[in-house]
């Protein structure tokens, strides 16, 4: 299945719960991504052409692997570089994070921890409970196991893509990325400099006060004593780690709360008035501008087709 674009669209991609976007600018969402049920597992692969942040929690029964077949340096996982080849596993132990670069391009496969567990178990009899140290991230390189592993994804893409059942795939595959990621090597495991760990921590304790107080004016100082840094500092980290100023990362915030709050709103009960004022925008006539400007139709067209979308359902 080819999914659409929207925010919403792009927020539910996991189907197994909601991640929180976002977006990096303003950018016509286009890109593609495709699906495919393969018995208790999903398989998804796509690539979007616009930018954005996203955190998601799984659910504690599920898991899920990835792989990134083409991306741009400033693409990351909670804060540590993603490169192509790089090799993701995420266990359902708290929050992830991701910021992806427009062109990036990743084929995940989501699973019953369960499957997981036990294919892990057969791999690691002398210690048979995955953890998320184990199973870190890690850079495959061009030999042996890790390069047959992104041969692997680069089939199931492709399968993905032509439309063909893929699920004859999954078993293998995962015994693979088990495999490749438990005998990764130092060298293959990307870290974090000093300096780059410390601004991710300042754009999350940062990003955790604008939204606390989404609904008022935030000042450049608040979000310096927030973030115990300095304005340069802070304007250095979000530089670094978002791309972005941080008021223009607020603003973006903003946007996109408003957009979530009017896609799950009640037409008859709530306005736009309403959703605006709650996410700190009080000129109207330039929050329906630049929303329009972000997501390619105004306010009161999102409300209305959230609506639609609910009466469509029953």
């Amino acid at each position: 299945m080819v999914r659409s674009l929207d925010l919403a669209g792009v927020s539910a991609v996991l189907g197994v719960c909601e991640a929180d976007v976002v977006l990096l600018g303003a950018a016509a969402l286009q890109g593609e991504v495709v699906t495919q049920q393969a018995g208790d597992c999903v398989l998804i692969t796509g690539c979007y052409g616009f930018s954005f942040r996203a955190s998601f929690t799984l659910p504690e029964d599920m898991s899920l692997v990835a792989y990134i077949h083409d991306t741009a340096p400033q693409s990351w996982c909670h804060g540590v570089g993603l490169e192509p080849g790089s090799v993701v596993t995420v266990l359902p132990e708290g929050d992830s994070e991701v910021l992806l670069v427009a062109g990036c391009r990743w084929t995940l496969m989501l699973l019953p921890a369960a499957t997981l567990r036990a294919e892990f178990a057969a791999l690691s009899p002398d210690n048979p409970e995955p953890s998320a140290h184990r199973l870190r991230m890690f850079i495959a390189s061009h030999a042996g196991e890790a390069r047959s592993l992104g041969d692997g994804y680069d089939t199931l893409r492709a399968r993905l893509e032509s439309g063909e059942p893929a699920g004859e795939l999954v078993a293998p595959l995962l015994r693979r990325h088990l495999a490749a990621t438990l005998g990764a090597t130092a060298e293959e495991r990307p870290v974090s400099s000093r300096g780059r760990r410390a601004h991710y921590v300042t754009v999350r304790r940062v990003e955790d006060f604008m939204r606390a107080n989404l609904r008022r004016d935030i000042y450049i100082q608040e979000l310096c004593n927030a973030a115990g840094a300095s304005e340069r500092a802070l304007r250095y980290a979000f530089d670094d780690l978002v791309g972005i100023p941080p008021n223009r990362y607020l603003s973006l915030l903003r946007l996109c709360a408003a957009y979530r709050s009017l896609m799950e709103a009640d037409a008859s009960r709530r306005s736009v008035k309403s959703v605006a004022l709650s996410c700190g925008m009080w000129d109207l006539s330039r929050f329906a501008e630049h929303y329009r400007h972000t997501f390619g139709e105004l306010p009161r067209a999102t409300l209305v087709r959230s609506q639609q979308g609910e009466l469509a359902g029953h």
